[in-house]
């Protein structure tokens, strides 16, 4: 028995979804495979962010549940030092002895402030700068000033009233981490406690429809769930009194503030003023007077071109010699103002070149961290660097030198420059290193200068590292 032909399909019409009945071609089913890698995709990019988020807020919690847990037995300790130094001070005041002893409980107290500004700057709370007030004076007249500076007395303040901050935020840390806690576990650790006949539970008092474990578990959820805001809000209330006490300036040192940033100024007017005589010294000294001459050699060959074109041919080789020799000693003082290797490649790289061009052999060390320093601060490097190079080669005598760059643990550039001369090199008027020491200051940093007769030298420089 023969089985009739299958009619061909029939033809969709236009807009007809495709077939997926059985028999089919499967045009229609197969976009759905490919359905599930995006949607695994996506739900891999939604619980990334979601990740890091409960990471986050977990450390944060770390954070700060060590930095309240550990204010209690810290401001017990300031407490206690604070408070018997001022107690003893007042009952010595009636002596000579109480002043002494006032002004070291202030400089307990602010050690203490700055043991608490540390811990804040590793909770990631940094406070803004605090700014005491300069000591100038020795014995009694010292003594007086720390006394006189409120922001010493600020600090005494905080110092005392921490512990009462602490009390009120320990006990809550402590509460609030038990209930999450054990109101979580509580189902677990119950089997243990002693169930004596006829106890009364919360459960059975309020007549709640639940377990005692399930109340006590829901109880926990929620103080789990608000644990980290309270834990932050402890902490901000630390850091808040912390931020109240422990930032700012009196007035008698912002005047300080003042005359040191008035000093400084005039410190770098003045080495830009002696920088700009000099480079006018050296311009008149050495290329001007090259150019004169270089004027006046060709005016003579151009009147002997015609009658004596030997004579004529010399005075132009000669001036061809000049225009070079100015030109080498014009990109000398460039590289003195602004060399474009400082600019491109760096504080490193210019004093490598700088180094090279010496005529004394000196090896360059340098430390320096990726990011590179204010301009300002390269500058004044590299040219405290050329400076004490170009003393050791015509002053110094000396066979050999080195030039070390680093970074401070302040976060200070440091510049050191030794060599094994015969020593007596000063940053003083009249010697080779003069100016050097308006140049730092103008930036706010230091010079040394250790120079015994017979040598070795060596050249200290600190310069902050951003301006």
């Amino acid at each position: 028995m023969s089985t009739p032909p299958s009619s061909p399909p029939r033809p969709l019409p236009p807009g007809a979804p495709p077939s997926t009945a059985p028999g089919g071609d499967g045009a229609g089913t197969a976009p759905a495979p490919a359905a599930a890698p995006a949607t695994a995709a996506g739900t891999a990019a939604g619980t990334a962010p979601a990740t890091r988020r409960a990471a986050s807020t977990a450390g944060r919690l770390g954070q700060d549940t060590a930095y309240v847990a550990t204010a209690l037995p810290l401001a017990l300790v300031s407490f206690t030092v604070l408070l018997v130094g001022l107690v003893l001070a007042l009952g010595l005041l009636v002596t000579v002895l109480g002043l002494p002893v006032g002004a070291a409980t202030l400089g307990a107290a602010v050690l203490l402030g700055d043991a608490e500004r540390r811990r804040l700057e590793l909770r990631g709370t940094p406070l803004g700068p605090l700014e005491l007030a300069p000591v100038a004076g020795r014995g009694l007249r010292g003594v007086l000033q720390r006394l006189a500076d409120p922001r010493r007395w600020a600090a005494l303040l905080h110092g005392v009233g921490a512990l009462v901050v602490a009390l009120v935020t320990s006990p809550v840390l402590v509460a609030w981490w038990a209930t999450a806690l054990g109101g979580v576990t509580f189902w677990f650790w119950d089997r243990w406690l002693p169930q004596e006949p006829g106890t009364v539970t919360l459960v059975d008092l309020l007549d709640l429809p639940v377990t005692e474990a399930q109340l006590y578990a829901l109880v926990g959820l929620v103080a789990a769930l608000t644990l980290a805001p309270v834990t932050r809000a402890c902490a901000a209330l630390h850091a808040g009194w912390a931020r109240l006490l422990l930032v700012g300036a009196s007035r008698r040192a912002l005047t300080a503030r003042v005359a040191e940033l008035g000093a400084r100024g005039t410190s770098a007017a003045a080495a830009e003023t002696q920088a700009l005589r000099r480079l006018e010294r050296d311009l008149h000294d050495g290329p001007q007077q090259r150019l004169v001459r270089l004027g006046m050699d060709l005016s003579v060959a151009e009147r002997r071109l015609a009658d004596d074109p030997d004579a004529a041919r010399a005075l132009l080789v000669e001036a061809r010699r000049q225009t070079a020799e100015t030109l080498a000693e014009l990109r000398a003082l460039s590289r003195g103002i602004a060399p474009p290797v400082l600019v491109d490649r760096g504080l490193e790289a210019a004093v490598v070149a700088v180094a090279g061009r010496c005529t004394v052999p000196v090896a360059v060390e340098a430390v320096l961290p990726d990011g590179r320093p204010a301009p300002a601060v390269e500058h004044a490097a590299y040219f405290v660097v050329c400076e004490a190079l170009t003393n050791v080669a015509k002053h110094a005598g000396a066979a050999t030198a080195a030039v070390r760059l680093g970074r401070t643990p302040a976060g200070r550039l440091r510049v050191e420059v030794h060599d094994d001369g015969v020593g007596g090199a000063a940053a003083a008027k009249g010697h080779g290193l003069a100016g050097l020491g308006d140049r730092v200051a103008g930036l706010g940093g230091t010079l040394e200068v250790r120079s015994p007769a017979g040598g070795p030298t060596v050249l200290v420089v600190e310069l902050p590292w951003q301006v």
